[in-house]
């Protein structure tokens, strides 16, 4: 049996790129399947005209909403067993689908496949940049990571292969959150789901300054440790030893970005708030200063 991939990949007012995402999913060794080009809002509609010289490819439009109600979209019209999600600036390895349906083939109790990726600049020219684990460390990003990578890591965003079951009303990406929303998801799910990680750069991930990309609007990241919080409160975890635990990880994770962001007026986390307050102080220690 050939199973199903939807591949969902958004765009929004960046016509450069898309048409070589499209092609690195047309070119994929593997052969079925569906594209669906998630447009986003943009101000014309280029997209569709791309869309339309793929047999595979299907073009649909909906009001600009962010990346998190694109990705939801793609995936309420998705039709195939596995989803990967693709920016409309990266692309992939040829081989990438191929190795990873391998993989959930052999591992029935795996619910996603990740890989490590390369980074490329704005012109589509390897850097010599690698974004993954370490050879010695790459073992802790297979299995049940989600204490290991709470707030230390997540998933490289053109990387993981997930089977489309995990998705469930509580499990999906938060439209609230408009910077950081991967960091979210992927988190959650590593709660519910077991990865498989390859470490092997299956996916191509451009790096270059624009000031829209979202990735380097860094102040805009401040707060989404508490998102992350109400979320997994959300996904129904009651114990409140295991809620303390969690909410302990993400204060760290917290108080690090805020003290990258602003060096001039660092927060410090005392022992007492980090055992006894991490609730208290993710909701009141991290709010932008406008």
């Amino acid at each position: 049996m050939i199973h199903l991939v939807t591949v969902i990949i958004t765009t929004y007012n960046r016509r450069e790129y898309l048409e070589n995402a499209i092609q690195s999913v047309v070119n994929q060794s593997y052969t079925n399947i569906e594209i669906v080009v998630i447009d986003d809002g943009s101000d014309d509609n280029y997209a569709e005209a791309i869309c339309n010289k793929y047999s595979n490819c299907t073009y649909f439009y909906k009001e600009n909403e962010g990346l998190s109600s694109a990705r939801n979209y793609g995936i309420y019209l998705s039709k195939g067993e596995y989803i990967a999600f693709l920016d409309d600036d990266d692309f992939w390895e040829s081989s990438k689908i191929d190795k990873q349906i391998k993989v959930f083939l052999e591992n029935p109790e795996i619910d996603c496949v990740h890989s490590s990726a390369a980074v490329i600049d704005e012109k589509g020219q390897l850097t010599g940049t690698i974004i993954g684990a370490s050879e010695t460390k790459a073992h802790k990003r297979s299995g049940y990571v989600f204490w290991n990578a709470l707030g230390v890591w997540v998933v490289k965003s053109p990387t993981p292969l997930i089977r489309k079951k995990i998705f469930q009303p509580d499990l999906l990406f938060d439209e609230s959150i408009k910077v950081g929303e991967d960091v979210d998801f992927y988190q959650r799910m590593f709660f519910r789901h077991r990865v498989y990680y390859i470490n092997e750069p299956l996916a191509f991930y451009r790096e270059y300054n624009n000031p829209d990309r979202l990735s380097l609007q860094q102040k805009k990241y401040i707060g989404i440790e508490k998102k992350m919080f109400l979320n997994f409160k959300k996904m129904g975890i009651k114990n409140p030893f295991l809620l303390n635990k969690i909410a302990r990880k993400l204060l760290r994770r917290a108080a690090k970005r805020w003290n990258e962001i602003h060096p001039q007026s660092q927060i410090k986390i005392s022992i007492i708030d980090l055992y006894f307050r991490p609730v208290y102080c993710l909701s009141n220690y991290f709010n932008e200063k406008k």
